[in-house]
């Protein structure tokens, strides 16, 4: 016993270590030291003391060697103790904080989201030094945790990606964590978009018309189909003349957007931003205005009971690049006005064979017809046709007739 207690005081180079050995469960010694920060025996003898108190704890796992240095005082200039415990709760709050003035509104909204479901599942007030990649995967993590909630493989890898980014910015930015948390996110396999197709848009056009809803709900879910913006974008852009400009710091993939708009769709934009104004007073209004919509829309969608696919507000852009890319047949376009950063991206669209596109836009009939006797290698090549709302407005008043 007396040489166990001699041998945790060890030299190195003339200064002194508290050497600290025990074996884990796979049978494997561990051994930690914590430099004492002294060339003299006696007070290498006391801080000594102080660190035999902590061995359980270091042990186990509960205190790391990275919070050494705030936990003992002789590690410190200052020499005091000031090891805290960070919670989930405390380190997302701080993330926030952060990220509320390097993303967009919607995106951290999301953050919100994903962050939420996490904190539920393994506690609010779990010490982040405590968390591991079992927490995510494996019988007990997150995933199946959101599986069991009937959530989707698409929907979660969503979330992941949101708690992954928190993740890397405790260990990068703030040293919160020792370790980097890596997880995996779940196969998809090929994912199919889901849109709006002309009957059911017609029929959510329909149903405001016949149950009393406000018919400036109309004309915003007309405005999404004929641009194909993402829900937050007519709320965060300028209207120069008859050009509706976005710069490239407030769009998703940094493309800035340069969308002509004819006399209607300006006039439905304007109604809207004067719908965010007068309605709503407060610092995320783009966000809580885009909310209002969406939930317009799917208490619509489930009052009609659409079945086969999930439809939302974003589903109308959907529908508008499926348009797109029929009417001009040219990826580069479509890829240029939906602001993708990469073209595998808009390439999807082409998973939809063109009698699944005649059965769902019965307008686009003499377009596909046309691309089936032009030569496969024109298609790149074809102009788009005026301004690109001239043919989705016929499109879409040929339907409502």
């Amino acid at each position: 016993m007396a040489n166990k207690k001699r041998n945790n005081i060890i030299t190195k180079k003339g200064n002194y270590y508290y050497r600290i050995r025990w074996y884990n469960e796979f049978g494997r010694q561990v051994e930690c030291t914590v430099a004492l920060n002294t060339k003299n025996k006696g007070k290498a003898k006391e801080r000594g003391k102080v660190v035999a108190r902590e061995v359980d704890d270091i042990k186990d796992g509960t205190l790391q060697r990275f919070q050494f240095e705030n936990y003992f005082a002789f590690k410190n200039d200052g020499g005091t103790s000031k090891y805290i415990q960070k919670t989930l709760q405390v380190a997302i709050s701080d993330y926030q904080k952060f990220r509320k003035s390097m993303v967009r509104p919607s995106t951290a909204q999301r953050d919100k989201v994903a962050l939420k479901q996490f904190t539920e599942y393994v506690g609010y007030t779990k010490p982040v030094e405590e968390l591991s990649y079992k927490d995510i995967e494996g019988a007990n993590g997150l995933i199946q945790h959101l599986r069991s909630k009937g959530c989707t493989n698409v929907g979660i890898n969503c979330s992941l990606r949101h708690i992954r980014i928190f993740f890397n910015w405790m260990y990068d930015k703030e040293k919160m964590i020792q370790q980097p948390i890596k997880f995996k996110l779940i196969p998809e396999g090929v994912q199919l978009y889901h849109y709006f197709n002309e009957s059911e848009t017609n029929e959510v056009y329909h149903y405001i018309d016949e149950n009393g809803i406000d018919s400036f709900f109309q004309r915003c879910f007309y405005f999404y189909n004929q641009t194909g913006m993402r829900p937050i974008e007519p709320f965060v852009g300028e209207l120069v003349g008859d050009w509706y400009l976005i710069p490239p710091e407030l769009r998703k993939n940094k493309i800035p957007m340069q969308m002509q708009l004819n006399d209607e769709l300006q006039s439905i934009l304007l109604e809207m931003i004067a719908f965010r104004d007068t309605k709503l007073h407060c610092k995320d209004a783009n966000v809580r205005v885009v909310d209002i919509f969406e939930r317009t829309i799917m208490n619509i969608v489930r009052a009609i009971g659409f079945t086969g696919k999930k439809l939302t507000l974003y589903s109308f852009r959907h529908a508008y690049a499926i348009r797109r890319i029929t009417i001009t047949g040219s990826i580069h376009d479509v890829m240029r006005e939906m602001g993708h950063s990469n073209p595998q991206t808009t390439m999807r669209y082409l998973r939809f064979p063109e009698q699944r596109r005649l059965d769902d836009f019965p307008s686009l009939k003499d377009y596909i017809e046309q691309r089936q006797y032009m030569p496969k290698n024109s298609i790149r090549g074809t102009k788009i046709r005026g301004t690109i709302y001239n043919d989705v407005n016929k499109l879409s008043r040929s339907s409502n007739s």
